[in-house]
């Protein structure tokens, strides 16, 4: 339907002087007007009528890993599992259905969900499947397990601990896996994982594509099939060939382009040593490569991503982006960092101070921060007040998008903005109206998509969410994790429409 009128009880704009109205006029997938008690004839212009519900600006996750996580979809999820025995039942009857030589790839598996509390072995790979090549992904997807035949098959140069693959081995090894995935079982797995984000709200996607964590050649294969998707996605290429991306088109280098690694594995490189461990993490890159790196990726006018999360990754990327930005000052670059979660705040200060951008993962808080959890056990109390410091970040005027990390945390916005406003150090937790902006405008901003996206205004795209209540009027912050999408709009279409949202549409 080209044309067509929307009344809603509430439409909050997130607009720059926070609008709210109770009409859209939608016009060829863009908002063409909006406003106050316009009354439309029916005859005049065909009305959806949401009168009894609240619309928002569609939700923008900025950090997926899209491909990686369509492979769910066609890969044994182990997220609900609570003993390796009950993994190993599961994996076997897979393997009886399976030609001897074919793969099993499990993912999700969590090891403090079990009541064995440890990681699958290889020896107890090897054992129960000799004839399948195996590998578990874990959930922090810095890390997975592989069998001894599955090692032999990749013909990689890596040296597992009982099996267990950690950082740049465990990306070289799924990379290698993947590349035994029939393409059409990838593409089934895409448009499901497209439809369940649409299901929480989601209309774009920062997808982060390429490298070891992807199956091969996915930025192609995602820009091949954009014009089928339900919901847009905006692709971020974690190469560092500059001519692969120039050569298509993209004006994004980057994404998880690892300055360090995941603090789950003992590889973010932090200043004081880990708890359990003693050891400082790991650097993957030394000053001088990338400044280079970055300095060429910036004449070219390409936004970079880089991931960093440890405070020495966050302060070696910093001093590569001060060195670069120096030289070569450019006001608009909105380069981006990746996860920041452990910054000093001198860091904070620095990242206003150049004009760069955050993409941030609030429900990491949810998962692993607060007393006795993962951050606190690995870092200490004093360290896990730090992770993430959403209010000193805001208070320095830097613009952060809200992103889930999937198939890290689950593609859920609400997950993420109640994460954000229940931080686990009360004095880093943000307002609601600020948690959802992370997850509308400032999603749009630092994928240079604001004049398009990321709020509800005259001539931008007709992507809206529609709830049952109004999140502004939840006294129970718990219920914010219930809220229900009953629709989703991309671009004027529904993309996903509850059951019971009854329109005539």
């Amino acid at each position: 339907m080209k044309k067509y009128f929307i009344k809603a009880k509430k439409i909050y704009t997130f607009d720059s002087k926070k609008n709210i109205y109770n009409f859209i006029i939608v016009d060829n997938g863009k908002i063409s007007e909006l406003g106050n008690n316009l009354i439309i004839n029916e005859n005049t212009l065909p009305i959806l009528d949401l009168s009894n519900y609240i619309i928002l600006p569609g939700f923008i996750d900025s950090h997926v890993h899209l491909t990686s996580t369509a492979m769910n979809e066609i890969s044994v999820d182990l997220s609900s599992f609570t003993s390796l025995k009950e993994i190993i039942k599961t994996l076997e009857a897979l393997r009886d259905s399976l030609p001897e030589g074919e793969w099993i790839i499990a993912k999700e598996f969590d090891p403090t969900n079990l009541e064995e509390k440890r990681n699958i072995t290889q020896e107890e790979l090897d054992r129960y499947f000799p004839n399948h090549p195996v590998l578990i992904i874990r959930k922090d997807a810095h890390s997975s397990i592989i069998n001894s035949l599955g090692l032999r098959l990749l013909e990689i140069e890596i040296s597992p601990i009982n099996g267990l693959i950690k950082e740049r081995d465990h990306q070289i090894a799924i990379g290698k896996a993947y590349q035994s995935i029939d393409p059409s079982l990838l593409v089934k797995g895409l448009i499901k994982t497209l439809k369940k984000a649409a299901e929480k709200g989601i209309t774009t996607i920062h997808a982060l594509e390429g490298g070891y964590t992807s199956p091969p050649n996915s930025p192609q294969l995602l820009l091949g099939l954009k014009q089928y998707f339900p919901i847009d996605v905006i692709i971020y290429y974690q190469t560092t060939s500059i001519k692969k991306v120039k050569d298509l088109g993209l004006k994004r280098i980057g994404g998880c382009l690892l300055v360090d690694g995941s603090i789950s594995t003992l590889t973010a490189a932090i200043s004081e040593p880990y708890l359990t461990n003693q050891g400082h993490g790991v650097l993957f890159w030394d000053i001088e490569s990338l400044s280079n790196f970055i300095k060429t990726a910036h004449k070219e006018d390409l936004q970079i991503a880089f991931h960093a999360v440890g405070d020495r990754g966050i302060d070696l990327l910093l001093k590569a982006y001060q060195r670069v930005l120096k030289e070569m000052p450019k006001e608009d670059h909105r380069h981006r960092i990746e996860h920041f979660e452990l910054p000093q705040k001198e860091h904070i200060k620095i990242v206003s101070q150049l004009n760069l951008t955050l993409s941030l993962q609030p429900s990491f808080l949810y998962f692993w921060g607060g007393e006795g959890k993962l951050y606190e056990q690995l870092l200490g109390k004093e360290r896990a007040k730090r992770i993430i410091p959403l209010r000193s970040i805001l208070n320095e005027n830097i613009v952060a998008g809200g992103g889930s990390d999937s198939s890290v945390t689950p593609m859920d916005p609400f997950l993420g903005i109640y994460s954000a406003i229940n931080h686990p150090n009360e004095e880093e937790s943000i307002t609601l109206e600020e948690a959802i902006k992370m997850f509308t405008y400032n999603s749009a901003y630092i994928g240079f998509l604001e004049k398009e996206k990321g709020s509800i205004e005259k001539g931008k795209d007709a992507d809206l969410v529609i709830l049952e209540k109004d999140p502004f009027e939840i006294k129970n912050k718990e219920e914010l994790l219930n809220i229900r999408v009953l629709g989703t709009i991309s671009k004027g279409k529904f993309a996903y429409k509850d059951p019971n949202l009854i329109t005539n549409f």
